[in-house]
């Protein structure tokens, strides 16, 4: 397509015309809400109007009938209501995501698209996609063997059996990824500071939570063994 024609889409009231979007521009996916670099689509109306598009956002199907979500299919929303939280990684959303009215299951566009094996550097074997914790057992707590924090039992992960390996959906990968850049450059700009510690609070309120759990599980055996123990006398 010429950087002269315009197309629509459905998620904006204006006319967009492809683009190409560098690392040192740092726009942001007004559907995705990532980082933009390569193939776009800009608002022609650009000196107003700030909406860009990920090409691969652009041709997002309406609906997809996902694994992790098999009783009904998923429709792609581009205005949310309000702010949701992704079902795969558990961390908020805004802008376009994949929703099952019926049980209220939002999925960020960039989740869904996850792949269902990856191949990490620092393990022989390729890790699979699962959509909730790989134990059955009760009590076993999945921990991400990349950054050892806790991954809650209803987020997805990806995992290798084999090896009783697993890492989080893509958080820590990400966060590895930006501490090398930091290394090399020095320091951290403070876009990723503010990123690092909003997943660092996130975490703390997911390990209160596994307590809190735990503490609650445990009151519940205690009260159950004093009516036992009163049953006898």
């Amino acid at each position: 397509m010429s950087s002269r024609q315009s197309v629509r889409h459905p998620s904006h009231n204006h006319p967009l015309r492809s683009h190409k979007c560098e690392a040192k521009d740092e726009i942001i996916c007004s559907g995705c809400d990532l980082d933009l670099i390569g193939a776009a689509f800009k608002c022609t109306k650009s000196s107003d109007c700030d909406y860009f598009l990920h090409k691969s956002c652009f041709g997002l199907p309406r609906e997809t009938n996902h694994k992790s979500h098999q009783p009904h299919c998923l429709t792609l929303l581009y205005s949310p209501e309000s702010m949701y939280t992704c079902q795969a990684c558990g961390e908020y959303g805004s802008s376009f995501t994949y929703n099952c009215s019926i049980c209220q299951y939002d999925v960020h566009v960039g989740c869904v698209s996850m792949p269902e094996t990856v191949k990490r550097e620092d393990h022989a074997h390729p890790l699979t996609l699962l959509y909730s914790c790989p134990y059955t057992e009760p009590g076993l707590v999945f921990t991400c063997d990349v950054c050892k924090e806790t991954v809650p039992d209803n987020l997805w992960g990806y995992y290798c059996m084999e090896c009783d390996y697993g890492t989080h959906l893509h958080s820590c990968a990400e966060e590895e990824e930006e501490a090398k850049k930091g290394e090399g450059e020095g320091s951290k700009s403070s876009a990723n500071q503010e990123l690092a510690a909003m997943l660092e609070a996130q975490r703390e309120m997911e390990n209160m939570q596994i307590e809190i759990h735990l503490a609650m599980q445990n009151a519940l055996f205690a009260k159950k063994a004093n009516k036992a123990a009163l049953s006898y006398i």
